[in-house]
């Protein structure tokens, strides 16, 4: 089940994402939603290993959005993907448990870890930083050859 749509009208399983809304997920500007049931079940599995609730500071992102926010003109964003704001999780424990969720790729922000489900290859990294801050503040997490994308 892959389809974007305004949030309103996507097929929403709330049985299987249970503690997710198709609005909290979608575009800020507009309501569109892309539904990836991959990504979608991974982000359920995070919150269950966190037993605590996870805060989506952003999600889905329509092209005009992305661009807004200085995104990637491939972003994953486009597609859906997760930033993730810290709140009351540790940093360690919550990458590790992105990680045992089913994620495949992470960008450590200053506040926040993106996750997204989006196979590793010659495009697009496993893992990076945005910045000297980031880069800090996530220290000994990562492999020192970590690439840096400042943004």
């Amino acid at each position: 089940m892959i389809h974007t749509a305004h949030w309103s009208r996507v097929e929403w399983d709330s049985a299987r994402w249970p503690h997710f809304t198709p609005r909290e997920l979608s575009c800020h500007c507009c309501g569109e939603m892309h539904v990836d049931a991959q990504a979608l079940d991974a982000l359920e599995r995070l919150r269950r290993l966190l037993e605590g609730p996870v805060t989506v500071a952003s999600g889905h992102r329509c092209a005009r959005h992305n661009a807004e926010v200085g995104g990637a003109a491939h972003s994953v964003h486009l597609q859906l993907a997760f930033d993730i704001a810290l709140g009351p999780h540790a940093r360690r424990p919550l990458l590790n448990a992105a990680r045992e969720a089913g994620f495949l790729r992470f960008g450590l922000m200053r506040h926040a870890l993106h996750c997204d489900t989006h196979p590793v290859d010659a495009h697009h990294a496993a893992l990076w930083t945005y910045g000297p801050e980031s880069r800090r503040l996530w220290a000994g997490l990562f492999p020192p050859a970590t690439p840096d994308i400042s943004t």
